[in-house]
């Protein structure tokens, strides 16, 4: 089956790498973050755990007090707000616009109070939102602006890269992302006023131990190996590789041993192939009481009760390891490397699906802008149709596809441990909840070729009728 995602790696220089370089040797992450810098074009860019960790490190260089707010946009990552109420600022949502996903400026502005400390403009999917008045309108209010461009690494607006628009940028490294190192970020500060703030937090931080750092890459290698489409047969997390490495010591070993003594990547795969495969029916397997729909239902319904007697606590990073260390950092410089490449893949891909599907009625496309030069995540539309998802997924899934809505099927303000900063906001952000209960996911990473595109949209236009869509806002 053709994986939802599957980052593009070149397996054969990243072991080469491990196996020949210091892992200890600091200077490699150096290395990565000015050359990171130079890409984007930012004025410092520090290399961080996760791009969670990135946004945590802003936001404490802004001195949040109680009381001050974050504008974050509704439809986002659920970390993203965690990172926020760790903070101790409080998160205020705010609505995309159907046109593109993302949030205009405008609908920031309204949001704004003397209270706002910071806003987060993301950019989905890949394509930049409409950042060119934000700057101007934060600078005017006293707060500032931080791009969240975790899924938007190499793309433009108005001939600058996404990444130096705002006073701060964060980045996701993760196996989903353009560039990978399995897990990771990287914050970049682009205002000088900043700089003695965010040095002063990044003292405070420390690196992640070697083995650590070793589960990431190599669960990075077993992920690979577990997205080829020959073996890849049942969903699994972006976590699945470094999970496989953490859980079981003879799969870390034996993979250590491997890469140590630089391996050909046959070899690797051979030797840890059956492995993976034995994880991944793990993975797959579904407890016998979990087959009964009865008592799946009595279950979850079950779990949905007690999320709302008893708030789930947020999900917190911590003050300790939040910065990245060196076998990731050397992953990433040569990632970096290829990343023009893979973007103008995933770019290609994305423009096939839209040439296929931009006079169909039934599926609505993101618009993208005059003056933006997209980084395609993933290709998304809009099912418009009178057919519900589930529908549309299981078809693809029978013709060898995942997609559908993997990212986020819920509003993060209906999400239970948000509850108490978003309570009396259920029905407040229509376009959102439109948005994630009938957005697709299309892949689009280098995996796919012209005939996946083919038979995927061929898969949709079978859904396509003759009613005329709606859009239920």
């Amino acid at each position: 089956m053709l994986a939802r995602s599957r980052a593009y790696l070149n397996v054969e220089r990243i072991v080469d790498t491990l196996s020949g370089e210091d892992l200890e040797d600091e200077n490699h992450i150096l290395d990565f973050e000015n050359r990171f810098r130079d890409y984007i074009g930012a004025e410092r860019c520090y290399a961080t755990n996760q791009a969670r960790a990135a946004l945590l490190i802003a936001l404490r260089a802004l001195n949040i007090s109680p009381g001050d707010e974050v504008l974050v946009p509704d439809f986002t990552y659920e970390g993203v707000v965690d990172v926020i109420l760790e903070s101790g600022a409080t998160p205020v949502f705010v609505e995309p616009a159907l046109d593109d996903f993302n949030v205009p400026s405008g609908h920031f502005e309204e949001k704004i109070t003397n209270r706002t400390k910071a806003i987060i403009a993301t950019h989905l999917f890949g394509i930049p939102c409409d950042i060119a008045d934000l700057p101007a309108i934060a600078k005017d209010n006293g707060c500032s602006v931080i791009e969240d461009c975790a899924q938007c690494l190499g793309a433009e607006f108005e001939g600058k890269n996404t990444g130096i628009l705002g006073d701060f940028a964060i980045f996701s490294f993760n196996y989903e992302k353009h560039l990978t190192t399995g897990e990771g970020g990287m914050l970049a500060v682009n205002n000088p006023a900043f700089f003695e703030d965010v040095e002063r937090v990044i003292k405070s931080c420390m690196r992640m131990p070697l083995y650590n750092e070793k589960c990431y890459v190599y669960g990075m290698l077993i992920q690979h190996m577990a997205t080829e489409r020959a073996v890849y047969k049942t969903d699994l997390l972006a976590y699945f590789g470094q999970n496989c490495c953490r859980a079981d010591q003879e799969i870390f070993g034996l993979i250590d041993n491997l890469v140590q003594r630089c391996a050909a990547w046959e070899d690797i795969q051979d030797a840890l192939l059956p492995y993976i495969e034995r994880e991944i029916d793990k993975t797959g397997y579904v407890p016998p009481h979990m087959r009964n729909v009865v008592v799946k239902k009595a279950l979850l319904r079950a779990g949905e009760v007690k999320s709302r007697v008893f708030r789930p606590p947020i999900k917190r990073i911590g003050s300790g390891n939040l910065l990245m260390g060196v076998p990731r950092a050397l992953a990433g410089f040569w990632g970096l490397k290829d990343l023009q490449a893979v973007n103008a893949i995933r770019n290609r891909n994305a423009h096939l699906i839209y040439d296929a599907m931009q006079d169909n009625p039934s599926f609505l496309l993101p618009k993208v802008s005059p003056g933006k030069v997209p980084a395609f995540l993933k290709c998304n539309m809009i099912n418009q149709t009178n057919h519900p998802l589930s529908a549309i997924i299981r078809n693809a899934r029978i013709r060898g596809y995942e997609m559908g809505n993997i990212q986020w099927p819920r509003p993060v303000h209906l999400l239970p441990r948000f509850r108490h900063v978003a309570s009396r906001l259920r029905d407040a952000f229509p376009v959102t909840s439109y948005l994630t209960g009938r957005i697709i996911n299309i892949p689009v990473h280098c995996g796919v070729t012209p005939d996946d595109i083919e038979g995927m949209t061929a898969c949709l236009a079978g859904f396509s009728d003759n009613t005329r869509p709606g859009r239920e806002i």
